[in-house]
């Protein structure tokens, strides 16, 4: 007992350190950099999609299209589509990458690279937004390392695509408003922190439409902090006009400059949009003809669907436990398994048992701790911080579950559900699980302990990286000898110690 107690202390006091962050991104860095290393281009995440729209793009200097780009067509309406940003951005780096090599796998890994950074600079925003709730370092250490064990994470980062800026750009979009709502509290109105706050908003909605949620229920917390603090008074309006007269006439411009851009490349898309085609996001065939349409995968496989669908008297209400059932599971699993791109027709292999089962009951009793002691959390911690996040991670899963149930009612088909489109809540969701157990379990130490010490080794148990490089094969990697020898090497070290890493097909209906 005396040796568990202290064994319990150390690995408190290794948690605790500031330093251990640091190798929780470590990790993260070199779980992504070993599938970017092994997978073959391109991988399952769309990355022949994105690096085609980059390669548009680095022929072109402005962000808008004025028609159809020749050769776009695979890629849908691209003059309509508001979420661009990203692939715009990273034509940059693909032009200069392209001056020194025409190596198709040479530009993809430096982007890779380019797209781990991102990621893991989201990481460590998203540090700072945890820390803004109240809770201690090593609750949100705990909650990183969590989240960063959960297989679809590492695979995401090591691949080209527009959810590794999503991520930073919505943990940046929280910092700043919790750093404007303590500015507020100070009865100050940070003129600088409240026009980067909107240009960040704009911005990041074209980056990918399904910001928009998040921004809105942002925005409705700005709001709600201002009139809160000030009012709606003269006040508020004395405030912004005194930070307005603050700023060195070099800032005035930027400050401006910054929201003319903003709502310009917003207005363009978003309001272009709604304006001609009375939507944000208009389907392809509202902008193109079928035939373009046709080349574009995601457009030509649910058109097929509608098409082709056997129309039964399934109701709406029965519609809704279906679609539920399929996308609770569809979740889970594509948060927890592996799969290669089109080179092997997506092969897909299922959830390791361990990391995956056990996340089934960790987060049961989490839900239920969470509920348990959400009065206490609100007491204990900065509540208004809590309750956005909470309120955030609620409407964006309802939001995303709508959108993909209005797919299934159009196509009678479990359509688009993807574990990675919930990346950017789960580290707050994490969180006040985390710190909801932590409440419960205050004056049970070793209890503590020893909870903490079986989810994180359930998860390592075949977690992370580990899930794509025990279920892989040579399909899915780079001709290459040393990628071959280094995945196997792992595979006949570590296989073996893992159950069922050999059935490959687990959990897959």
């Amino acid at each position: 007992m005396k040796y568990i107690k202290h064994f319990g202390k150390s690995l408190l006091r290794l948690i605790d350190n500031k330093q251990f962050f640091y190798l929780i991104a470590g990790f993260l860095v070199i779980q992504a950099a070993w599938i970017a290393l092994s997978g073959r281009y391109p991988m399952a995440f769309d990355e022949d999609f994105h690096l085609g729209i980059i390669r548009l793009y680095a022929h072109h200097i402005s962000p808008f299209w004025s028609h159809q780009p020749a050769g776009g067509d695979a890629y849908g309406a691209l003059a309509r589509d508001p979420s661009y940003l990203y692939q715009y951005l990273m034509s940059f780096p693909y032009r200069l990458i392209s001056v020194f090599t025409n190596s198709q796998t040479v530009q993809v890994l430096i982007l890779r690279a380019i797209n781990i950074a991102l990621f893991t600079w989201g990481l460590f925003i998203f540090k700072k937004v945890l820390l803004k709730t109240g809770a201690s370092l090593r609750l949100v250490n705990i909650t990183c390392l969590i989240f960063i064990l959960l297989p679809v994470v590492s695979l995401l980062a090591a691949q080209i695509n527009y959810d590794n800026l999503f991520f930073p750009v919505t943990g940046l979009t929280l910092l700043l408003a919790f750093r404007f709502s303590d500015e507020l509290k100070k009865k100050r109105f940070n003129l600088s922190l409240f026009t980067s706050l909107i240009c960040l908003m704009l911005l990041g909605s074209l980056v990918k439409y399904a910001f928009l949620p998040i921004a809105v229920i942002v925005s409705g917390f700005i709001i709600f902090r201002l009139v809160k603090t000030f009012g709606i008074s003269k006040e508020l309006i004395k405030e912004i006009h005194g930070g307005w007269k603050k700023h060195s006439v070099k800032l005035r411009i930027i400050i401006v400059a910054g929201l003319l851009i903003s709502l310009t490349l917003f207005g363009q898309r978003y309001a272009v949009n709604l304006i001609k085609y009375h939507t944000p996001t208009p389907e392809c065939d509202k902008v193109l003809s079928i035939k373009e349409c046709s080349a574009y995968g995601p457009w030509i496989r649910d058109y097929d669907f509608k098409i082709n669908r056997i129309d039964t008297e399934i109701g709406t209400e029965k519609g809704i436990v279906t679609f539920g059932a399929d996308w609770f599971y569809g979740m889970w699993l594509r948060i927890f398994f592996t799969v290669d791109g089109p080179g092997t027709l997506y092969q897909t292999r299922g959830p390791l048992p361990v990391p995956s089962l056990s996340a089934v009951v960790f987060v049961a009793i989490g839900i239920v701790a969470v509920l348990i002691s959400f009065k206490r959390l609100l007491r204990q911690y900065e509540a208004s911080n809590i309750v956005l996040l909470a309120l955030l991670s609620v409407i964006y899963i309802v939001t995303l579950w709508l959108d993909e149930f209005k797919s299934f009612l159009d196509t009678r088909q479990p359509v688009a559900i993807n574990g990675r489109y919930l990346i950017p809540i789960l580290l707050p969701i994490i969180l006040m699980m985390v710190m909801s157990v932590s409440i419960i379990l205050k004056n049970h130490i070793r209890i503590k302990v020893a909870t903490m010490v079986v989810v994180i080794f359930s998860l390592f148990w075949g977690g992370g990286a580990l899930t794509y490089i025990l279920r892989s094969n040579d399909a899915w990697y780079w001709h290459n000898q040393i990628v071959y020898d280094a995945n196997h090497a792992v595979q006949h070290v570590l296989g073996p110690l893992t159950p069922r890493y050999n059935q490959p097909a687990e959990f897959l209906k």
